[in-house]
């Protein structure tokens, strides 16, 4: 086995036995897992790559058949919970000399990046077709909508302010006006969000928030956590606003009486780990609001962008998903994790003009 040549590879190259111990690691490996080459030989493929066992599988069929095979997509868990590094794996039967030699080599591809993208493609073609969909629903519904509201304001005045039944075309026309409400809303998400971008201080617009939100729920304590080295935001100033009202808002609500709502900011850049930002190459603002709610469940987790998903007796659904879209147009992403005890953050990235 020439160590030097898979010192010199790119890619982490691990070399191991039928025993899944492993017995040698490159450079690259160490970088992949942070730690010295040398200290690789402390772990097995079972720590590695966390007790997947396709891996020391396909390990033993290298060493007594000599087959190789490719495995994939293999799963590693990041650092907090934060997102997946997806992994294509190749293992072949290591051979010297014409001899079969009892070891294995296996190479690692990190396929995260073009899985973001392949997953990011898809998510915004089906995101436009839902769009589509909705703004065509939407503009269905106005015809009949305003004939019935006229019909009812009709109705009410032939009915006059005396009558004992005077009451109900005012509540159908309050529910009419709800409905009107949610088909702006159903327009504005058919379509990508038309961006008004103008240079801020993405601190004063966060304080604009919170007063409002500070003064609609006074039994809660709003801790804010600035960096107070952000340069000026250069985007659609009134969209953030919707944005961050929709999650301090959430925030709120989710909350119990007596507690804390959090909102922190900082630069994220190359220095940050990859998986957190859209392009590892960029600058970005980090905006998170943390709550001390109950989280969200596993299974509510991957509809939480979905319009008309909510967890909430009274909500539309809209509110989320017309955020995302608002982040997405900016080149950004907003993302949920839950906390431990308990409690959810959001997380918008916007990329920092260069």
């Amino acid at each position: 086995m020439d160590k030097a040549i898979l010192d010199s590879l790119n890619i982490p190259v691990l070399v191991s036995g039928a025993d899944g111990g492993i017995r040698h690691g490159n450079a690259a490996a160490g970088r992949f897992w942070r730690v010295l080459p040398a200290k690789l030989t402390d772990y097995t493929l079972s720590h590695l790559f966390a007790g997947d066992e396709r891996i020391g599988a396909a390990v033993v069929r290298a060493v007594t058949s000599e087959a190789s095979s490719t495995i994939e997509p293999v799963l590693l868990q990041s650092a907090a919970g934060r997102s997946n590094t997806v992994l294509r794996i190749q293992v072949d039967p290591l051979q010297s000399s014409g001899e079969q030699a009892g070891l294995a080599v296996v190479a690692i591809w990190d396929e995260t990046r073009r899985e973001r993208i392949a997953s990011a493609s898809h998510e915004a073609r089906m995101r436009q077709s839902m769009g589509s969909m909705l703004k065509g629903l939407a503009h269905e519904l106005q015809n009949p909508l305003s004939g019935i509201k006229g019909a009812t304001q009709l109705l009410a005045r032939k009915l006059g302010q005396s009558s004992s039944h005077s009451e109900y075309p005012e509540v159908i026309l309050k529910e009419l006006e709800r409905l009107e409400r949610l088909i702006k809303n159903l327009l504005a998400h058919g379509d990508n969000p038309p961006l008004n971008p103008v240079d801020f201080n993405l601190h004063e617009l966060l304080d604009e928030v919170l007063w409002f939100i500070a003064n609609s729920h006074a039994q809660l304590e709003m801790v804010r956590e600035y960096d107070p080295s952000l340069p000026d935001c250069h985007a659609d100033r009134d969209r953030l606003h919707q944005v961050f009202l929709n999650l301090l808002r959430n925030a709120a609500e989710a909350s119990p009486a007596g507690g804390t709502v959090r909102i922190r900011t900082r630069i994220a850049g190359p220095w940050s780990e990859e998986e957190q930002l859209p392009d590892p190459g960029r600058i970005y603002f980090q905006i998170e609001v943390e709550d001390q709610g109950q989280g969200i469940s596993e299974s509510h987790r991957e509809q939480l962008f979905t319009p008309f998903f909510t967890t909430k007796a009274t909500g539309t659904g809209l509110g989320l998903s017309i955020s995302h879209q608002i982040v997405m147009a900016h080149n950004g992403w907003l993302r949920q994790r839950n906390i431990t005890p308990h409690g959810s953050v959001f997380t918008v990235i916007i990329p920092v003009m260069e």
